[in-house]
This record gives structure tokens, sequence and C-alpha cells, in this order.
């Protein structure tokens, strides 16, 4: 068996003397892990990092072996990445999520999508990258089935000044629907409910890092879990963040 595809390095570990086992999140094969040769020069050590996107080709006998790739890079982290130990750490989070909670070999090519797109997005050293990193959070949740609904609120059925989350629904909620229970119930962020990220207010970033957070435990502890503790690093270091501005450069 053969195919073609693009993948992201999730995870490696050394196998043998001259071979790594490369775990890929690739766009049409989901979660796929295959041998590579491997030598241990300075230049392969560069390549093959967390985060580093191929285009790949996996052989094997049957399709549930574990098999084999040739790897062409395609993008490596930059200097942007590797010079920010808060875009670090969200990376190996974004990673260590998805190496964690996916099924092996399901296709999620949405995911994908939006997984390459912030990778390019802190790569390329864009404004509002966190922003970006919280909805994809949101959109992870939504891949595993424990998506929020924030299309109205879950009390009046209305779409106007939604302004909180249900923890018990995952549903919006609007101030007039909220009532006594407003403070049980998550303040929204403004940037969970449009597609246009200008924001560099640390109260709304909290406000959505708090909310995917409760959610993300709550899954995991479904099904007997706990979060990697690379991602309890990176949002203590969102808590005491001081300018949003700073983790810019």
């Amino acid at each position: 068996m053969k195919w073609q595809d693009k993948g992201i390095v999730v995870s490696l570990k050394k196998y043998g003397e001259n071979s790594l086992i490369l775990n890929l999140f690739t766009e049409n094969h989901g979660l796929h892990a295959g041998l590579v040769k491997y030598s241990n020069s300075k230049k392969n050590r560069s390549v093959f990092q967390i985060g580093n996107i191929f285009n790949i080709e996996w052989t094997g006998r049957l399709e549930d072996q574990l098999g084999y790739y040739k790897t062409e890079i395609e993008n490596t982290i930059s200097h942007y990445i590797i010079n920010n130990h808060l875009k670090i750490d969200a990376l190996i989070t974004q990673t260590s999520l998805i190496n964690k909670l996916l099924a092996d070999r399901q296709v999620h090519s949405s995911l994908f999508l939006e997984t390459l797109n912030f990778i390019f997005c802190i790569n390329k050293n864009e404004k509002f990258w966190i922003e970006k990193y919280i909805k994809w959070e949101l959109k992870f949740l939504s891949e595993l089935g424990f998506g929020l609904d924030l299309n109205n609120c879950a009390v009046t059925g209305s779409t106007n000044n939604l302004q909180f989350v249900s923890p018990k629904s995952g549903r919006a909620v609007s101030l007039n629907g909220a009532g006594k229970w407003k403070k049980k119930l998550f303040p929204l962020p403004n940037f969970f409910l449009t597609k246009n990220i200008n924001n560099h207010d640390k109260s709304e970033l909290l406000k959505g890092i708090n909310i995917t957070t409760y959610f993300l435990n709550q899954y995991v502890s479904s099904i007997g879990l706990k979060l990697p503790d690379i991602r309890d690093r990176f949002t203590n270091k969102l808590l005491n963040l001081n300018e949003y501005s700073k983790s810019d450069n």
C-alpha cells in the first residue's frame, strides 16, 4: 500500500540506531505514525522537530502496519517561534493535545487546516496569535465532540446580546437569559463571536482560556486522562503576562 499526504510533526522517538518513529498529524489520514530512516547529523536534528511540516509518502504491506515514511520538508519553524518562549509553549501544547487526545488514523481535515494556519501565523510573526490559538482550542473541542454552541441563547433563543457561556451545556446565554444565574456562568469573550480578531485586551484572553480549560478538563476527565503538563505551563504564563504586545515580538 502507498499514499501521499502532508503532515505536521506532533511527536517523534528514536528507534534503533538509524531510525525514528515519526507521528504526524496529516490532512487526509489523521494522526498517523511511520518509520523513517534517520542519521544523527546536525541537519537531520534541525529537520525532524515538533511543528515542522512535511510532504510525505507512506508505504506498508498492510494498512494497519506501522509502515515507512519518505519525507520532504516543506516548512520549518522560524526564529519568531524559537526566540519566543510563549510561542514555543503554545506550539508544543497544540501538538501534545493532538498527539494525546485524537484517535489514530481518524481524519480531521478541517482541524488539520486550522492547525496549519496557526503554525503559519506564529511563523510569520502575525499579531493576535494568542486569540487564534484559543480559537483553535474551540475547534479542537468541537472535533472531540465537546464543541460549544454560541449561535443563540440557550434560555431565550435570541441571537442578541450574548454575554455568557453555560458550564453545564456549553451554550451561549444572553444578558436577559442569565437572570440570577449570571455569577455561575462564564463571561463570553467578544473574539469568540467574530472572525475578525483585533483585540489586545488581556481580560478577554483570560475569559477565553478559562472557558477552553474548563471544557478540555471536562473531556479528559470523562475518559480518565489529564491534560498535558505543558498546557498548564502555557496557561500559567498567559495568566502572568503583563503586556500582550510583548508576546508578539
